[in-house]
């Protein structure tokens, strides 16, 4: 076989520039957390754990500061201690008054607060600013709506513990003009009624 002068001054610089990567260009992942260690944060996360690009623990946002049961543990939720749940709140994607799948943990830890207690709730609806005043206000209400359907055909309750309400755009609490504060503006709250 013959190797010509250029093929083989190709070849020599290959074979150079090969030795002479960096081990830091390698793909290295000492914690098996598939983030490589140059790119990992926290470098000492279990193997197969599901972490984020920076190769640290997920931090899931909840609401559930004052509720006494840990909403991503249903194991919690039949507690006589599920007493407080003023801060349980159910999101909506835009323009949507239908439930999504993710919202059923927190409808899970509603039942188990109606399950231990003898309170009624009312059920309050909220949208974003997008939209007439009009749609929003039976937006809302659709929500809240949707919300006390599901309490009481999904889970059997007594329709007559719930009243609905529809608020529409007059009870922001985050910022309309972006995005993320429209998504928490777009939801159903529950007040626990005195007796």
């Amino acid at each position: 076989m013959n190797i010509s002068p250029a093929q083989c001054i190709k070849l020599m610089f290959l074979i150079l520039g090969l030795s002479l990567i960096p081990q830091v260009y390698a793909w290295q992942d000492t914690d098996q957390d598939g983030v490589p260690d140059i790119k990992d944060a926290c470098p000492n996360t279990p193997a197969n754990t599901s972490v984020m690009a920076n190769g640290c623990f997920y931090e899931i946002e909840t609401k559930t500061e004052n509720i006494q049961c840990d909403i991503n543990n249903p194991s919690t939720y039949s507690s006589t201690d599920c007493h407080n749940i003023t801060t349980a709140i159910v999101y909506f994607e835009f323009a949507i008054a239908e439930v999504d799948l993710s919202q059923w943990k927190t409808l899970a830890l509603v039942k188990a607060f109606l399950e231990a207690n003898d309170s009624t709730l009312t059920l309050v609806g909220h949208t974003d600013i997008v939209g007439t005043p009009e749609f929003n206000y039976q937006l809302s209400l659709q929500r809240a709506q949707n919300v006390k359907r599901i309490l009481v055909e999904d889970y059997g309750f007594d329709p007559n513990r719930f009243t609905v309400i529809g608020k529409g755009i007059s009870e922001p609490v985050a910022d309309n003009r972006s995005s993320e504060g429209r998504r928490l503006n777009r939801r159903v709250q529950f007040i626990v009624n005195d007796k």
